[in-house]
C-alpha cells in the first residue's frame, strides 16, 4: 500500500494551529486582566466589560480552532499517519490520500474507494443507524476546551464520500463505483456500542480486517486503477 499526503496542507494547518492557540490564549489573557482590573465605579465599566467579553469569545474561538489544528495536525501520529500503519501490507495496487482530494481521506484499491470520517474521541459512545451518542463526564467537561465534539461522523463520512462521488462523475462519468463511508476512531481509550449502524464503524485494529473482507470482491481493475491515480496525483492541492 502506497500513502501519498499533501505534506503543504498538514504543515499548514499545523502552524495555523500554533498561531491560534497562542493568539487565542494570549487575547484570553487581556479579557481576564479586563475584568479584573475594572472598577465597578469606572465610567467607562460597562465599555471595558463589554470589551472584556468580547475577548473573551474570540480568545475562546481561536483557542479552540487552535486547538482543532494541533491535534490533527500537529502532533504524531495524526490521523493519516494511523491510517497508513493499519492499512500497512496491502500491494502496490491500493493508495491512501490524505489532504488531497475534496475528501480528506481516500482509500483506493481493486476493491473499491472508500472515506473516512476521522474521531479521536475516548471514553463511552453509542450508536444506533445514524444517531450518535456520548454521555456527560466531568473528565469530558474538564477537557471540553481542548477537544473537538462528536459531531455526527455517519453524517460527515457520508458527505466526504458523497464530494467524492461528485467529484468522479465529473472527472471519470463512465466510472461505475459507489464511494463506502467509513467511521474511524483513533482513541484507544474508546469503548463503542454499536446497534445496527448505517455504515461501518470500526477503531484501528479492525480497519484492516474489514478492508481485507471486502477486498474478495475485486470491483475496480488496473487500467482503471492507474486512471484514478493519475487524476488524483494531478489534482491541484
Amino acid at each position: 500500500m502506497r500513502a501519498l499526503v499533501n505534506e503543504q496542507h498538514v504543515q499548514r494547518r499545523a502552524k495555523i494551529g500554533q498561531i491560534a492557540s497562542w493568539a487565542g490564549l494570549g487575547v484570553l489573557a487581556i479579557g481576564m486582566v479586563i475584568s479584573f482590573r475594572t472598577e465597578p465605579t469606572d465610567p467607562n465599566y460597562l465599555f471595558w466589560m463589554m470589551g472584556s467579553i468580547g475577548c473573551l469569545l474570540i480568545g475562546f474561538i481561536a483557542a479552540n480552532v487552535g486547538s482543532y489544528n494541533v491535534r490533527r495536525f500537529g502532533r504524531s501520529p495524526r490521523p493519516d499517519e494511523i491510517l497508513a500503519k493499519e492499512l500497512k501490507g496491502f500491494d502496490d495496487r491500493y493508495m491512501l490520500y490524505s489532504w488531497m482530494l475534496p475528501a480528506s481521506y481516500v482509500f483506493a484499491g481493486p476493491s473499491g474507494l472508500y472515506t473516512f470520517a476521522v474521531r479521536d474521541q475516548g471514553g463511552e459512545i453509542s450508536n444506533t443507524g445514524s444517531r450518535w451518542k456520548q454521555p456527560f463526564s466531568i473528565s469530558r467537561f474538564l477537557t471540553a476546551f481542548g477537544r473537538e465534539g462528536l459531531g455526527n461522523p455517519t453524517v460527515e463520512a457520508q458527505e466526504e464520500a458523497r464530494k467524492m462521488q461528485d467529484y468522479l462523475e465529473t472527472h471519470m462519468p463512465d466510472l461505475d463505483e459507489e464511494v463506502q463511508p467509513v467511521a474511524l476512531f483513533i482513541n484507544p481509550k474508546v469503548n463503542l456500542d454499536l446497534n445496527n449502524p448505517d455504515i461501518p464503524v470500526v477503531v484501528p485494529k479492525g480497519l484492516k480486517a474489514l478492508m481485507r473482507q471486502r477486498a474478495k470482491v475485486k470491483r475496480i481493475d488496473k487500467a482503471t486503477l492507474d486512471e484514478l491515480e493519475k487524476l488524483f496525483t494531478s489534482t491541484p492541492k
